[in-house]
């Protein structure tokens, strides 16, 4: 019975023991360290560079402002101009140019009474020698145009033969297409491309 009294006080003993020291404490984590507000920096903001709008234009401000530069202005004849070569051609004045239908060496009716005006001019300056320049609008090959001018001034100068013209006083050339007065691609133009020059060449 001691025994057993003993043995329970000197378990009581070490259970207060224990308890008064216990175990070795845990080590406690220290806690984040809180900076005050204000002296945490917040991260620069990368700026978008700006549009300069006036600098870069749109695709289309662009295409618009090629089209205006490069854009072929009409060519335009004046009026004064045009009266002169639809008399004289590149022909040498007072000697009348005379003027064909497409794809024609016949002359036309219209044309007859200027013919009979070179030829009265010719009759009455005996000293004066003309070459005949047949001349084609541009539709149709090289070859062909060379050929229809030779054509169309061959037939003049057969005319002003008939009408008396001595034929050593008449000579003959073709610039086929390759000398237009008009540059323009329609009938106005095409008209008056298509005709024969009387050049004084004496």
């Amino acid at each position: 019975m001691k025994k057993t009294k003993k043995s329970y006080l000197i378990l009581v003993i070490i259970l207060f023991l224990m308890s008064l020291f216990g175990c070795a404490r845990k080590m406690e984590v220290p806690s984040i360290i809180e900076v005050p507000p204000q002296v945490i920096e917040k991260p620069k903001e990368i700026e978008k560079p700006k549009e300069d709008k006036e600098k870069i234009p749109e695709k289309e401000t662009i295409f618009n402002a090629t089209q205006e530069v490069f854009k072929p202005e009409p060519i335009e004849t004046k009026k004064e101009d045009k009266e002169k070569i639809l008399l004289y051609g590149r022909g040498t004045p007072p000697l009348l140019a005379i003027f064909f239908d497409f794809d024609e060496y016949s002359i036309r009716e219209d044309m007859w009474d200027r013919i009979k005006q070179n030829a009265k001019y010719l009759l009455q300056h005996s000293e004066v020698r003309i070459e005949l320049q047949g001349n084609c609008d541009e539709r149709g090959t090289n070859e062909y145009n060379m050929a229809l001018g030779a054509k169309r001034a061959g037939e003049v100068k057969k005319v002003l033969i008939k009408l008396g013209i001595e034929e050593n006083r008449i000579t003959t050339i073709s610039f086929g297409e390759e000398r237009p007065l008009c540059k323009e691609s329609n009938e106005d133009c095409w008209s008056i491309n298509r005709r024969v020059d009387f050049v004084i060449i004496k």
